[in-house]
């Protein structure tokens, strides 16, 4: 499984009618067993709103399996209130059919707004949302939504991530940002795949982002792969190609039942600290204030 898009996962309209119909269709739905996904994550949709002109998105409801929501709005808005909608598809399966109804006397538009930032998210597993039960939880969808920013997912479900990665960057033509966010390394990852190919990703990372901040979180049992990371990308940390952030602890007995699902995979709450980690070093090296 891979996702190489440049489009944001979310699809955006604003209206101030009481109720509306969403028809929607899943398919190239990943057939197997996935308990480290959440249903709705695999084959259904995540509705999320916000009053227009607030920056404060909140959930509605997640839906999987019924093809047709309804969706009343008289609990979260008042009569008339213009307000947005998001709409988050699938992880592991494509949203081949998306469809709104209005009443008539209802206003409708789609937001076709135009970021001012920009992020690139490169990564395996966890960077491609395995672990999280919906697909708002993605810490990347949170900093699209948080920061007011288009992001890119070059992701991959895959225990050799870095390679797919590579030839991506290398055969395709990748979009130009202001920060990259590269997932270093997962638990799964052969060690000769991250020492061979991981300075050339940087390289070719920092040639189509400002800014470059790496992460990883690996369970102790793993940490050794720090080590090999670390020294691998020496000069690149050195020289301030490169922001490292080191995000085991959610492994350590206090944070691992909250934030992990096992030593594999990050789960909704992790995701939402993978987040905060990220924005504040997003902060710290743009200067922007967010």
């Amino acid at each position: 499984m891979h996702r190489t898009q440049v489009d944001s996962m979310a699809y955006t309209f604003e209206s101030n009618a009481q109720q509306f119909t969403v028809n929607y269709e899943v398919s190239h739905v990943v057939k197997g067993y996935f308990p480290q996904i959440g249903l709705t994550a695999r084959e259904g949709i995540c509705i999320m709103y916000r009053p227009s002109g607030e920056n404060q998105w909140f959930n509605i409801d997640c839906y999987t399996i019924i093809s047709s929501v309804n969706v009343n709005m008289n609990n979260f808005v008042e009569k008339d209130e213009v307000y947005e909608i998001m709409i988050y598809g699938p992880i592991i399966g494509k949203l081949s059919k998306l469809e709104i109804e209005f009443p008539d006397e209802s206003y409708a538009k789609i937001i076709n707004w135009i970021p001012d930032k920009s992020i690139c998210v490169a990564g395996g597993s966890n960077s491609f949302g395995v672990g999280c039960t919906t697909t708002g939880l993605m810490f990347s969808n949170i900093l699209e939504r948080k920061l007011g920013a288009q992001v890119y997912h070059i992701t991959y479900n895959h225990k050799n991530y870095l390679e797919s990665i590579h030839n991506y960057y290398k055969n395709s033509n990748p979009p130009v940002c202001d920060v990259g966010i590269l997932e270093l390394d997962h638990y799964s990852q052969n060690e000769s795949i991250v020492e061979n190919l991981l300075p050339e990703v940087i390289s070719l990372m920092n040639q189509r982002c400002k800014y470059l901040i790496g992460w990883y979180s690996l369970a102790n049992v793993k940490s050794y792969k720090k080590i090999i990371a670390n020294n691998t990308i020496h000069d690149f940390i050195y020289n301030n190609e490169i922001e490292i952030v080191d995000l085991s602890y959610l492994y350590d007995e206090k944070y691992r039942e909250m934030c992990t699902y096992n030593n594999y995979y990050i789960n909704d709450t992790g995701n939402i600290m993978v987040y905060k980690e990220l924005k504040d070093g997003i902060r710290r090296i743009t200067k922007w204030k967010i």
